[in-house]
Formats: C-alpha cells, sequence, structure tokens
C-alpha cells in the first residue's frame, strides 16, 4: 500500500479545500493506505488555533481532523513559522490546539521523502 503526505494551505473556511483533504485522508486510511503527516502551512495554520469559532452551520473542520488524527494516529503538524506570525507559537500559551504540534520544514520534508505521494490541497 502506498503512503501520503497531504500539505493544506487554505484556512478551514476557504472553499472546500480543507473538507476535500480530509475525504482523501479518510478514503485513503479506508483503503489502507498510510497517511503519514497533515501538514498545515499558510492559511491553513488556522485549523490549529485553539479560539478557532465554528458556527453550527459550518464544518467543524478543526474537529473532523483531530479525530482522524487521533482515530488514525496521523500527525497533524503546522508550519512552526507561520504559526509563530499568527499567534500560534510557544510564547502564546494555549493557542495551538490539543492534537496539533509546530513543526518545521524538516519535519515536513521528512515526511515528504518518506512517503510515496505528496497531495497538495
Amino acid at each position: 500500500m502506498a503512503s501520503f503526505t497531504c500539505l493544506i494551505q487554505h484556512s478551514p473556511w476557504q472553499g472546500q479545500h480543507s473538507y476535500s483533504a480530509y475525504q482523501f485522508c479518510k478514503a485513503a486510511i479506508a483503503q489502507g493506505h498510510q497517511i503519514r503527516q497533515v501538514f498545515f502551512y499558510g492559511d491553513g495554520v488556522a485549523h490549529g488555533h485553539s479560539a478557532t469559532h465554528i458556527s453550527g452551520d459550518e464544518l467543524n473542520m478543526q474537529q473532523r481532523w483531530l479525530e482522524l488524527g487521533q482515530q488514525h494516529q496521523v500527525p497533524l503538524v503546522v508550519c512552526a513559522t507561520v504559526a509563530a506570525r499568527h499567534g500560534l507559537d510557544e510564547a502564546h500559551s494555549g493557542a495551538l490546539a490539543v492534537g496539533f504540534h509546530a513543526g518545521g520544514l524538516a519535519e515536513y520534508t521528512e515526511a515528504v521523502a518518506l512517503s510515496d505521494r505528496l497531495v497538495q490541497f
């Protein structure tokens, strides 16, 4: 079976990118493939903000990613440099939602190198 790293560059409320990525990951796992890492970059780091408010009529993509990560041991990594620009660094304790962690491009590059495919959303 194949292994994948997913790169998400859009916030949860910018179109359907996050939902499409989530559906891809679920389908890949259901078919026996491995999701090595989901890396949130650019506006995508908003997925990891603990203060993200989702209204009742919107999909809560943060919660869906957290459940996927927990159920299938998929690391949910936000780019540390971009996260710091958005106030999600260690200096702002508690800003990063539990279940996400900040990582660098080296961690992302390693996951890509160990994966069969990189899928970008």
